[in-house]
């Protein structure tokens, strides 16, 4: 009878794990850990070789980037959905492609424009002539990137995916090893980070190729137009949510970019990288966070898991705040250099915003898996931290504090919510 129930078990254990979407998920989140270590090793070797000056210059162009690419994103995240919702993926994506092709031939001024602006980046941004220059053709291989890399993810091609993620990541640390060991310069850095964004949109370019070839069958391409894809509302409500988190991520590192000092932008840099280590650690389980919350099976253990999971971050909080306000000197000597060390006074508010911002992650992800308005709290809010960022900060600690009082102030509205419905929801019990 044992040996019956552990045969079924292990023959059931090897049909999941034989799984393709298991196997990506798998390798995908594998893949991210690594990425995710890569980059932070790429900013402690480049934050080591450039000092606080040049190491913002990174730090803010990372950010214009990320915030100018928002729309394409968002729009990627619409391409996976609707690749993945299609009844033939293949034959959708090649539809896909031919209309992309085609409203880029469109709209191929678009992209001349974005290069006629480039003398005036560097003025704009506050960024140097050559890492100015750099932005709009990193914008660029965004655009045209994104149609791949919403397509390989939703054909659940996670394998290469991730190994074109790796390569492309390898290669742009390669430009803060050899500035490091003094073989290279802020120059050098940023001409590998478009190396890396161009090799990765060629081998991804190849890969769908060779895959959609196979694809025997003609397809005609689609018809939809801008516009209609516009007034799509799964593509605003994306927008929303995602949007503003990117913004959130960001919008600080370019305001401190244009107000104060190159050496202080250097500085607040290397304070949200230390706030963002907790998010490395923590954010598979976010993840996995959002798949669990949208389990309609799993609805009668979701209030206990997301209290028991609520203490269990503030307590990892706690802990970390503890560590950040005992070893903080150790850490920034160790990982950035004594030439940062200006950011002792403010390592404590990192590990406080690092764990604010998990918390308001996390319920994010517990209404929008429960397609509640309630996910959208951060966005409605961030009015209300934009003024602030513009009006109270004379310094970069006012900035840090600006944040993190953000970020509770959202946790703190997610709360009420959650055990305002809890209230109504035992209260209507009562009454019937």
């Amino acid at each position: 009878m044992i040996d019956t129930i552990q045969y079924r078990f292990m023959k059931k254990l090897l049909t999941i794990t034989q799984n393709t979407f298991v196997q990506g998920g798998i390798l995908f989140t594998v893949s991210n850990f690594v990425i995710g270590g890569l980059n932070y090793l790429f900013n402690l070797l480049a934050g080591r070789a450039l000092g606080p000056e040049g190491y913002g210059e990174i730090v803010a162009l990372f950010s214009y980037g990320i915030i100018f690419s928002i729309p394409i994103g968002v729009l990627g995240t619409l391409l996976i959905q609707k690749i993945g919702d299609a009844d033939d993926a293949v034959s959708y994506t090649i539809q896909l492609q031919k209309w992309v092709t085609l409203k880029l031939k469109k709209w191929w001024f678009i992209l001349v424009l974005i290069l006629f602006i480039t003398p005036l980046v560097p003025s704009l941004t506050n960024l140097s002539p050559f890492v100015g220059y750099i932005l709009p053709f990193m914008l660029i291989l965004s655009l045209i990137s994104v149609f791949y890399n919403a397509a390989m993810q939703g054909l659940h091609l996670f394998m290469w995916y991730s190994i074109i993620g790796v390569i492309a990541t390898v290669i742009k640390l390669s430009g803060a090893v050899f500035t490091f060991f003094g073989l290279g310069n802020l120059e050098l850095i940023v001409i590998f980070i478009l190396l890396s964004g161009f090799i990765q949109l060629s081998i991804s370019h190849f890969v769908m190729k060779k895959r959609l070839s196979k694809h025997v069958k003609k397809e005609p391409i689609l018809t939809k137009r801008i516009m209609e894809l516009l007034f799509d509302r799964q593509l605003w409500y994306t927008a929303g949510v995602t949007g503003v988190l990117t913004l959130l991520n960001n919008i600080d590192v370019i305001y401190v970019k244009l107000r104060f000092s190159a050496e202080d932008a250097g500085l607040f840099g290397a304070w949200s990288l230390f706030a963002k280590i907790l998010l490395y650690v923590i954010g598979p389980l976010l993840g996995l966070s959002y798949i669990f919350f949208s389990n309609k099976k799993q609805s009668s253990r979701h209030q206990v898991v997301f209290i028991t999971s609520l203490i269990f971050l503030a307590i990892f909080g706690f802990a970390a705040n503890i560590g950040y306000g005992f070893f903080g000197r150790f850490m920034i000597e160790s990982l950035f250099g004594s030439k940062y060390i200006s950011v002792l006074p403010f390592i404590e508010w990192a590990s406080l915003f690092g764990a604010g911002y998990i918390l308001m992650m996390f319920m994010m992800n517990y209404f929008l898996a429960k397609k509640s308005k309630a996910s959208l709290v951060p966005a409605v809010l961030f009015p209300i931290y934009l003024g602030a960022l513009f009006v109270y900060p004379k310094g970069i600690g006012d900035v840090m504090l600006v944040d993190t009082l953000f970020a509770f102030g959202c946790v703190a509205v997610f709360l009420l919510i959650f055990f305002w419905e809890r209230f109504g929801h035992l209260l209507r019990l009562f009454r019937s």
